[in-house]
């Protein structure tokens, strides 16, 4: 049943949103103050050399587009179309995925709890940047 929906999704929309969570996600994790406490958080030295940002990007967008189709096959199979069930779409994800995810991998690798709430609040409100354009534009 739910790969019936695949045909229903609005497949620019999908892209659309992909890269608004990716955009959103740059901003994110390069303005300070929030880049520099992930970094310090995460341990990671933007200066340090490492791979090309593309080698970066690449999974990132592939992941985003990933979840990006998987929020629009919900969005599809609940039927919502108002902006607020498209919020309250993604701030239950966010939550139950997203931050939920962040704290899972910061117990096990001990980055601390500004490690966790940074990428936690980043999925959630991600989550509801894509649940929203996903539910608006159909």
């Amino acid at each position: 049943m739910i790969l019936d929906f695949f045909s229903e999704l609005n497949w620019l929309a999908v892209i659309v949103a992909t890269i608004a969570w990716f955009a959103f996600s740059a901003i994110w994790y390069s303005v300070p103050p929030l880049s520099k406490a992930w970094q310090n958080a995460s341990k990671v030295d933007m200066a340090e050399d490492g791979p090309p940002l593309a080698v970066l990007f690449i999974p990132t967008l592939v992941g985003y587009f990933v979840t990006t189709v998987v929020i629009g096959l919900i969005v599809e199979a609940i039927g919502i179309t108002e902006v607020g069930d498209g919020v309250v779409l993604g701030i239950v994800l966010g939550i139950g995925f997203g931050a939920v995810s962040a704290l899972v991998t910061q117990v096990y690798e001990r980055k601390g709890s500004n490690y966790w709430l940074i990428n936690g609040i980043n999925a959630v409100i991600a989550y509801v940047i894509v649940s929203v354009i996903l539910t608006v534009w159909q």
